[in-house]
């Protein structure tokens, strides 16, 4: 079986920090990923209380990521990574998706396109638009089945919630030094600020200002897939002050709000022969700039951390992981609730996540892998209790 790690630079994303010049041959290549789920819940709401609040204010018929009662499908993903030249590649990735938290709605979301030139080792080039180096799932596992353990997206990495800012349209120089001994990996990235809701990608005219990220990544030396890595973000967002859940604003005429956003993320990530483990933690402030909101500061942190074992030639992975999202008090904060509709913002209730996942996982082949997972969830809107089953395949 080929590990995570292999997988994970030929399809994931890997060239988004990868540095070096490309592989000479193979010039184009192409891959696809998806998966399919049979779900099931049971019991009372994990949170009576957010379960209401999403009824009446949820920007979605079903809770992200809840798996209900029946088969599932999040369409296809097609990625495609083209050497232009020994040292330039370029690499694009579209995704047929099913809309999240719906029932039978199809869209094309845009993931990656971007170009990326090698010089060296050490300095290397990218420019176009791609997943922002903000910690690890974000670069590598964001909505990939396929490479991950569990079933479940983790809500921090989320692009409908858009917790960290998932996409950047903008510029990275990345690469790779040695010191003491010891390598290390670096991004440094300026692009296109956050837009005036969170799941808005500025793809051109940006005239918010701009966001500037950050990342080092130690390889630990003598282990193959041993990565310690911190990161993190600033930007200032220009949005518009939307007040109670359900109350909608017109864009144009709306008062305005100005929040300084700065995010920190750390990581830590072990592939052995024996275990594997998966650690991230996930810290952001929204400081008010111009002093019309009910509070000065918000916070939001979360965490998501799995444990899993390799079983039987490295083909069977128990596993155990817990995930925690906690958002501003004051109604989520000023932000991460808004949603655009042409000339209008309106503020929707977004719950946070608190929940065990405990499954199994079996790779039948290099290109298929089954799951079985039992989920407990202690907050909101959800079924308290969930269990899924899911193939997840790609080539």
């Amino acid at each position: 079986m080929l590990s995570l790690a292999l997988w994970s630079s030929l399809l994931a994303g890997a060239l988004q920090d990868e540095p070096g010049p490309a592989p000479k041959k193979d010039p184009i290549r192409f891959a696809a990923f998806a998966d399919v789920t049979l779900g099931a819940d049971w019991g009372a709401k994990a949170d009576p209380k957010d379960a209401a609040l999403w009824e009446s204010n949820g920007f979605s018929s079903f809770p992200l990521n809840s798996y209900g009662d029946g088969f599932g499908v999040v369409g296809t993903d097609f990625v495609l990574t083209a050497n232009l030249t020994e040292n330039l590649v370029f690499q694009g990735e579209i995704n047929l998706q099913v809309a999240r938290g719906e029932s039978n709605e199809l869209e094309l979301d845009y993931e990656r396109f971007y170009l990326d030139y090698r010089v060296n080792e050490y300095f290397n080039l990218q420019a176009g638009f791609f997943f922002t180096p903000i910690g690890y799932h974000n670069r590598f596992l964001y909505s990939r089945a396929w490479l991950m353990h569990s079933v479940q997206i983790p809500d921090l990495f989320e692009e409908e919630f858009n917790f960290v800012p998932t996409h950047t349209v903008g510029i990275n120089v990345h690469g790779r030094f040695p010191f003491a001994g010891q390598n290390f990996k670096y991004v440094v990235g300026i692009g296109n600020g956050r837009g005036l809701t969170p799941t808005e990608n500025v793809l051109s005219h940006d005239e918010k200002g701009k966001e500037i990220t950050a990342l080092l990544e130690w390889e630990v030396p003598g282990i193959e897939d041993f990565l310690v890595g911190v990161s993190g973000w600033t930007d200032t967002i220009r949005t518009r002050k939307v007040v109670g859940y359900g109350t909608t604003v017109p864009i144009d005429t709306a008062e305005k709000a100005r929040l300084l956003e700065n995010g920190f993320d750390a990581y830590i990530t072990y592939y052995g022969k024996v275990f594997n483990l998966l650690a991230e933690f996930v810290y952001s402030s929204q400081q008010d700039q111009i002093g019309n909101l009910s509070q000065k500061h918000y916070a939001m942190h979360g965490f998501t951390g799995e444990f899993s074992l390799n079983l039987v030639d490295n083909t069977v992975h128990p596993y155990l992981r817990y995930d925690y999202t906690r958002l501003p008090k004051d109604e989520q904060g000023p932000y991460f609730g808004l949603r655009r509709d042409g000339d209008n913002i309106t503020k929707f209730f977004v719950p946070e996540f608190h929940g065990v996942m405990v499954g199994a996982n079996y790779d039948v082949t290099a290109n298929l892998r089954l799951k079985l997972e039992y989920e407990r969830h202690f907050d909101g809107p959800r079924g308290a209790n969930a269990v899924v089953m899911q193939a997840a395949y790609g080539f």
